[in-house]
């Protein structure tokens, strides 16, 4: 056989071996893993407020409000993470999920929303009370994130 076409048919079986988003080298299969979810931590306190415009980091947990607005952010907690673990080479960069609470005090509004990193497994941004939310990124170990809170 064409050492191209031999090479061509080795990368597509190693892409088949490893599945659809997942690293090219585990050290265990994912059925003996435990899914990745995290119980949010005992509610921490404000971080203060953000301005529209600004990004904030909150840990899980944590909750931030935002100035001018009766409306507070609370990263709830993380849902599931299949991003590339360091030191692994992966065929996907994989995507983390998250939860936040929205509310609106004020007005007795509240609701949940699971915003995506890439956007592939859901949406990357929530609107709520003339508010945009968008998610900038989830640290390496899924326990903080960047959000961009800008007017809806």
């Amino acid at each position: 056989m064409d050492p191209k076409k031999l090479l061509v048919v080795l990368c597509a079986l190693v892409g088949l071996a490893c599945g659809a988003g997942s690293s090219a080298a585990r050290e265990e299969p994912a059925a003996s893993r435990p899914p990745v979810v995290q119980q949010a931590p005992v509610q921490k306190p404000v971080q203060g407020a953000v301005e529209l415009g600004e990004t904030v980091d909150l840990k899980a947990g944590e909750t931030t409000e935002v100035a001018s607005k009766d409306v507070s952010i609370r990263f709830a907690r993380l849902v599931s993470d299949s991003r590339c673990a360091e030191g692994m080479v992966c065929v996907w960069e994989g995507e983390a999920v998250i939860e936040l609470t929205l509310a609106e005090p004020g007005r007795g509004e509240r609701t949940t929303a699971a915003l995506a990193s890439t956007g592939r497994g859901g949406s990357q941004s929530v609107e709520f009370a003339a508010c945009r939310v968008d998610l900038v990124a989830v640290s390496s170990g899924g326990d903080q994130v960047t959000l961009q809170v800008s007017k809806a």
